[in-house]
């Protein structure tokens, strides 16, 4: 076996191109599959364990004070339902202003008071900096550090500056909650003076249950928690399910096209590898015959064919476990930071044990083949067989091509790839799936920017106007669109239920004619929010009303039209999913008694699964006191949104609206764009040394016909395009066949991105290729099998003929 290993090491190093390849390709089929592999994985489970590292609450619950004593909240324990409990901490909101903020008005925050980040329940994981020691620091949220963006766009920082209710607090660290029980933490004896003399303090109290692994028993669990209080003293709770649903969507989103790239690199490697191996053994039966005539055993031989595939290919494996790992790390990390996780998690170990094995089995599989042949052929023969193909193999197509009205080296290089038949189509093959990936890639980038771009609407309203802070009876302060102290998850029954009043404190007509007064604003529409109930349906949902001619908004439609008027309603594909609707269908809301129903008119595409599109009308029909929540405006085109919004939100009637710009910049959709741009050109690339290995393989072979032709006059530019041209018609073929299977994988894979979502893809969004796109995308085919030929094609060019190998 050693003298193996040293046989196959001296046609490692002796035949680089060869070993180039090998290890390109072995590289790419790694790397794709630990991101497959890596990613399918965590978009399963990473919650779940990083739920259980920090001792996440099952529920997170609001205690009135004067009701509930810190001795009746802890007497909990004493049930076998509820296994830990944490807290009480004292809780308030307030609403914080945050040096140089882009945004007016910014919506309250819930502050918690803690004296550690550790507990039997929700142990607070430290991004930076440290827990607040002393009065005036506070610790803020990742989620509430990254949005509430100064100018910088940076977010806030450790050092930055917080003034919330007239008193600055220095920020002293950044930490998260895994299911995000507050946005900012600061010592508990500084929660009173920030809720303020008029407003005592609730108390938040985290649980974890023995079972909690659906909504049934969440209700059991809180069932538990009131019968151990006194009555009416639980303002309201949430549950952990939500976050739990959530934590994997970011990842499961990527799965499905680096699968379809990993599968494209596998058949690739496999095809490229056999190649490699063949195109080995059928260049180098001489050197068999001497390795047969040293004494080497038929296995040595083959073992010598293969080792000198394996051995490059291991290099490529582990340099593409590393690229795997890397360009795992920011989808990774973007799922911790899109939903709150306290920290990415990383490859599972049984991948980084799986992957090499794998594609060294692929690898040796593919090479066996061709070795076995080489071990099993007989030194005479071997010794003997020249280098050049058998007579007659490729003469016929050469005889039929001279009859063409072509010139003679274009015919002559058109008939080259018949000379070796198995090795042409294994080329063939490995061209068209690089044309398919470049395809394939096309589309669906194309689709994710549409995607991206429909789902923020940048391009029809840049810019919101928010006038209403939705509350609960009980808490006069609380933040829009978040629970405040101790709201309820949906489905759980507890207050802030539909119908509580808003408080308005902007003057809505003041404002929609400021907007209309200035010359950028091309377009405005007012909105308005309700909180309503489906009758059947547990969980409440949103009611979102806009003006009746508001269809430019830009919601894009799936199926069906935009409303018209009163009773009819768009609703995004989640809902009707959920409640299995369709376009046609009735659906009746309920506000504290109040009833109406609508007709479902259109599907739109949105992300939001628990609201519905309708005319304010209908929801003047069902809130107690119709207000404006808000307005959206699109700007006239070349107008710079950021500037407009800080000018406009200047004015004084917006002193207490909440103005911003629309932000279409999905962190997720970019890395999946840099993503395929990477794989993309890791397939074009392979495909492209693929292809000089076979030309390499060639034009040694031929090197004696080709010298025949130069002493016949044959010129080097002849010859050029002879190389050339024996590549090009590969090349056309198998770009003209990649095109329906690029097609075709966009067609399969982006729907099926969406569904992760549950989302459906609108027609627009699926039909991104045109005749001069397809053009220009087969032409992008033969760029590979171009740059692969260059090199060949020129240096057999310069060959001398009387340097040419003669018998």
């Amino acid at each position: 076996m050693k003298a193996a290993l040293h046989a196959a090491w001296a046609a490692v190093t002796r035949r680089r191109l060869q070993t180039t390849v090998t290890a390109a390709v072995a590289l790419l089929a790694t790397t794709t599959a630990v991101l497959a592999l890596g990613l399918l994985v965590a978009s399963f489970g990473p919650f779940d364990r990083a739920f259980s590292d920090q001792r996440g609450a099952h529920a997170t619950v609001g205690i009135d004070p004067a009701k509930a004593t810190p001795e009746h909240i802890r007497a909990a324990t004493g049930n076998p339902g509820i296994t830990a409990v944490g807290g009480p901490y004292p809780e308030t909101s307030v609403q914080p202003t945050i040096a140089g903020s882009v945004r007016r008005g910014a919506p309250p925050i819930n502050v918690v008071g803690r004296d550690d980040p550790d507990g039997a329940v929700d142990r607070i994981t430290l991004q930076s900096g440290r827990w607040v020691r002393a009065p005036g620091e506070v610790v803020l949220s990742r989620a509430f550090a990254r949005t509430a963006t100064p100018r910088s766009g940076d977010g806030i920082a450790v050092g930055g500056v917080v003034t919330m209710n007239g008193r600055d607090f220095t920020v002293v660290g950044i930490a998260s909650s895994i299911t995000g029980t507050a946005d900012a933490w600061v010592r508990p004896g500084e929660v009173a003076s920030l809720a303020g003399p008029d407003r005592a303090p609730t108390y938040q109290v985290l649980y974890r249950f023995a079972h909690a692994g659906d909504a049934d028993a969440i209700r059991a669990g809180m069932a538990d928690v009131r019968a151990k209080l006194p009555a009416d003293a639980v303002l309201g709770s949430s549950s952990w399910l939500e976050a739990r649903r959530q934590s994997a969507e970011t990842a499961a989103l990527v799965v499905p096209f680096v699968t379809a790239f990993a599968i494209l690199g596998l058949v690739m490697a496999v095809l490229i590898v056999a190649n490699v191996v063949s195109g080995a053994v059928v260049a180098g039966y001489r050197g068999i015959g001497i390795l047969k005539t040293l004494g080497f055993t038929p296995g040595q031989v083959t073992a010598v064919y293969v080792l000198q595939v394996l051995l490059p290919a291991l290099v490529g494996v582990a340099v593409g476990m590393a690229a795997g790992h890397l360009l795992a790390i920011p989808l990774l990390a973007d799922t911790a930071d899109s939903y709150n996780l306290p920290q990415a998690t990383g490859v599972p170990l049984w991948v980084d044990v799986a992957v090499p094995l794998g594609v060294a089995a692929v690898v040796c599989a593919t090479a066996l083949a061709s070795a076995v042949r080489a071990g099993r052929v007989s030194a005479i023969r071997a010794i003997a067989m020249g280098r050049a193909p058998r007579a007659g193999r490729g003469f016929r197509a050469q005889r039929l091509l001279a009859r063409a009205p072509l010139p003679r080296a274009v015919g002559l290089g058109l008939a080259g790839p018949f000379a070796r038949p198995a090795r042409s189509a294994m080329t063939l093959a490995a061209l068209l799936l690089g044309t398919a990936a470049v395809t394939f890639a096309y589309g669906l980038g194309s689709t994710l920017t549409r995607a991206e771009h429909g789902l923020a609407r940048t391009g029809s309203a840049q810019v919101e106007v928010g006038l209403a802070v939705r509350q609960m009876a009980a808490d006069p302060s609380a933040p829009p669109g978040q629970a405040p102290p101790g709201s309820p998850a949906p489905g759980l029954g507890e207050a802030g239920d539909p119908g509580t009043a808003p408080r308005v404190t902007a003057d809505p007509a003041a404002i929609a004619a400021a907007l209309r007064a200035d010359p950028r604003t091309d377009r405005v529409t007012a909105f308005s929010r309700e909180q309503v109930r489906v009758p059947g349906r547990s969980d409440p949902i949103e009611a979102v009303g806009y003006d009746t001619d508001s269809a430019w908004i830009g919601y894009p439609l799936v199926a069906g039209r935009w409303f018209s008027g009163a009773g009819e309603a768009v609703v995004p594909t989640p809902l009707l999913r959920d409640a299995a609707l369709g376009i046609g269908d009735s659906l009746t809301l309920e506000v504290d008694g109040r009833r109406t129903t609508l007709r479902i008119v259109g599907e739109a595409f949105s992300s939001d699964s628990d609201q519905i599109l309708t005319d304010r009308g209908t929801l003047a029909a069902l809130s107690a006191e119709p207000r404006i929540d808000g307005y959206e405006v699109r700007v006239k085109p070349g107008t710079d949104v950021a500037a407009y919004t800080e000018s406009v939100g200047a004015g004084a009637v917006f002193a207490d609206a909440l103005i911003m710009p629309r932000d279409d910049d999905s962190s997720t959709i970019d890395i999946m764009l840099g993503l395929i741009t990477t794989l993309t050109l890791f397939l074009a690339a392979v495909a492209g040394l693929g292809v000089l290995n076979t030309v390499v393989l060639d034009t040694r072979e031929r090197a004696q016909a080709m010298g025949v032709l130069k002493c016949l006059g044959m010129t080097p530019r002849q010859t050029t395009v002879m190389v050339l041209t024996s590549v090009a018609g590969l090349a056309v073929v198998g770009g003209l066949a990649g095109l329906p299977l690029g097609a075709a994988l966009h067609h399969t894979v982006a729907p099926a991105i969406a569904g992760t979502a549950q989302l459906r893809l609108p027609d627009a969004m699926l039909t991104v290729y045109s005749l001069p796109m397809y053009a220009l995308l087969a032409a992008a085919g033969l760029v590979p099998a171009a740059l692969g030929a260059a090199i060949p094609a020129i240096r057999a060019a310069r060959a001398r003929a009387s340097g040419v190998r003669t018998e």
